[in-house]
């Protein structure tokens, strides 16, 4: 039985890890969120993921240790990553974290590879890795230090804590804490409002936005520059010059995605 579920939104592809208690992911479930992820990325149709727990408790607790106190030792996790985003680089489309639980491990290793992150009130975030005796290598060590302040990070990564929905919100790492009853429902609404935005801009954006990382603004422009290849096609395509003319014809845009 799997442990992931999807549904089919309309353009919207919802992703639940669901293997209670504490939707832990094994190698097969990682391989089954990367084949979730690679269906998000090739098909046209596809055009925002919201990635989510099942139940109340846990959004995820990340590697099932049980598995791997059983034997379940390899790192087969499905070609890009654990948990099939931490290591993916090929994907233009935006994920949305609804953080319905804790997210402790590679469940807050999972959020930190999304792009828009909601959490419930009771949400806590952890990095208990080295009490455990081994480090947080699913980007949590990389992508901690850029998304919090370097102190906190390093508060987390060293003592393994606890924080918050509120402290993380404090701190722009969590975009909105929602009540529980609307965290799916605001979750659609932002994938909705991405959905209106041209497909081939949302993924030239995402494309450079990538390539651009940490780089000095000089060289960051230059890199934009030079040829991206779904920046390139955005600005071959039909869809370019159609926002124009909608708001020149006050009528909503027709995208094709060509």
């Amino acid at each position: 039985m799997s442990r992931i579920t999807l549904f089919e939104n309309g353009p919207i592809l919802e992703i639940t890890m669901d293997h209670p208690p504490a939707n832990a992911i094994d190698q097969q479930a990682s391989r089954d969120l990367a084949a979730a992820f690679n269906m998000l990325r090739d098909r046209n149709d596809l055009r925002v993921a919201i990635v989510t727990g099942g139940g109340e408790r846990m959004f995820s607790a990340g590697w099932d240790l049980k598995a791997v106190a059983n034997g379940d030792i390899g790192e087969d996790f499905g070609g890009y990553g654990f948990m099939g985003l931490t290591e993916r680089f090929d994907l233009n489309k935006p994920v949305i974290a609804a953080i319905n639980g804790l997210a402790v491990g590679g469940g807050f290793e999972l959020a930190l590879a999304c792009q828009v992150i909601l959490a419930v009130p009771e949400v806590e975030f952890a990095l208990p890795e080295l009490a455990r005796g081994f480090i947080p290598e699913a980007g949590g060590l990389l992508r901690v230090t850029r998304r919090l302040p370097y102190n906190v990070a390093f508060d987390l990564l060293l003592t393994g804590r606890r924080m918050g929905a509120t402290e993380a919100l404090q701190l722009g790492f969590v975009n909105r804490v929602v009540p529980r009853s609307e965290l799916m429902s605001t979750a659609r609404a932002i994938a909705n409002q991405i959905v209106v935005a041209a497909p081939l801009a949302v993924a030239a954006l995402m494309e450079i936005n990538r390539a651009m990382e940490g780089l000095p603004e000089e060289e960051a422009f230059r890199r934009m520059r030079s040829g991206l290849p779904a920046h390139t096609r955005m600005r071959n395509s039909v869809d370019f010059l159609e926002g124009a003319r909608a708001f020149a014809e006050k009528r909503p845009p027709r995208w094709l995605g060509e």
